[in-house]
């Protein structure tokens, strides 16, 4: 049994060596680490600092790809049975990988690909960083997915990462119909699609250092609701889970009653969310003196709306960024 984790790196290659710290301090340690670096800096020498008497093979491939392109291009270097990926940003349990491969291996789970729910850590304790991170950990702004409850074992329709049999993950591999902006739950609707399972236990702790900034935390959602919308154009799929067709119809009936009430009506759409967003924080945090958390949340959400409408307006454009990376 053997298993490799495999990611890329541009701009934020400094977060990296963190991620790699929490990959080495492994119960079970991979027998190969593989990055593809898209950045400027080459980092191959102080990473084989760090792996130096591990036993740990390091395959690093120093070219500038989308993001899409670089995860293909680093599976195919995979020599082990199950391959894991990593962010820059992500930080693993210590049995991170023994909870994965006993979960890949579990016969009665029958599972291609597994994960966990991630933690949001916040980057440092000020207000700004935690009111970042508290964003981006409520799962109500999300209308509550499975894949974002921390405490979800089970089969979902997205998994943050994932942990893969290499030799299923080589032949689906990472979509390059269209070469931009992409997200987790593409590849695992591919997996689905071909009749695969995959599942979510958690047991399989990750986690992720949030962005400090909460005008990058609105970049982020309009990446989310760009990325929605282009998962549609290239899996030709509106609704991926049931949750998405649920919201769905809740937005369309929503917007359809207050346009009776003339177009001004819409702006009733916000303060709809916005209550949605007070009542969820109250009843599933009981916090009321962090209402400034479902305040910011529901700009965030309308970045999303903005992010959706943007990829939709733009489908015929020929120049968009071939780079996924998101600062």
């Amino acid at each position: 049994m053997s298993y490799s984790f495999f990611g890329t790196c541009y701009s934020d290659h400094q977060q990296f060596f963190d991620c790699l710290q929490t990959i080495l301090d492994q119960t079970i340690r991979p027998n190969e680490i593989i990055l593809v670096n898209s950045g400027e800096v080459n980092i191959e020498k102080k990473i084989l600092e760090k792996i130096h008497n591990k036993k740990i093979k390091l395959v690093y491939i120093h070219r500038k790809l989308s993001r899409v392109k670089a995860l293909n291009l680093a599976i195919e270097k995979s020599s082990s049975e199950f391959s894991f990926r990593f962010d820059t940003r992500s930080r693993f349990s210590k049995n991170y990988a023994e909870g994965a491969l006993f979960a890949l291996r579990n016969e009665n789970l029958n599972a291609a690909v597994v994960g966990g729910v991630p933690k949001v850590l916040s980057s440092s304790s000020g207000f700004k960083q935690k009111l970042c991170a508290k964003i981006m950990g409520r799962s109500y702004l999300y209308f509550f997915p499975k894949h974002r409850n921390i405490n979800y074992s089970g089969y979902s329709s997205s998994i943050y990462l994932g942990c893969f049999r290499t030799s299923t993950l080589k032949e689906i591999r990472f979509n390059e119909k269209e070469d931009i902006l992409s997200e987790d739950s593409l590849i695992i609707s591919d997996f689905l699609e071909r009749g695969f399972n995959a599942y979510i236990s958690s047991s399989i702790k990750v986690a992720y250092v949030c962005r400090a900034s909460f005008f990058n935390i609105l970049k982020l959602f309009h990446t989310y609701g760009y990325c929605r919308a282009n998962t549609i154009f290239v899996s030709k799929k509106i609704f991926i889970s049931k949750r998405h067709f649920y919201v769905f119809i809740f937005l369309a009936i929503s917007s359809l009653i207050l346009m009776n009430f003339a177009l001004k009506g819409l702006i009733a759409l916000p303060i709809m969310l916005l209550i949605f967003n007070l009542i969820s924080e109250i009843i599933f945090y009981g916090k009321v003196n962090n209402l400034h958390v479902p305040i910011c949340g529901t700009l965030c959400q309308f970045s999303w709306i903005l992010g959706f409408l943007w990829r939709i307006v733009t489908i015929f454009r020929s120049n968009i960024s071939k780079s996924n990376f998101i600062s």
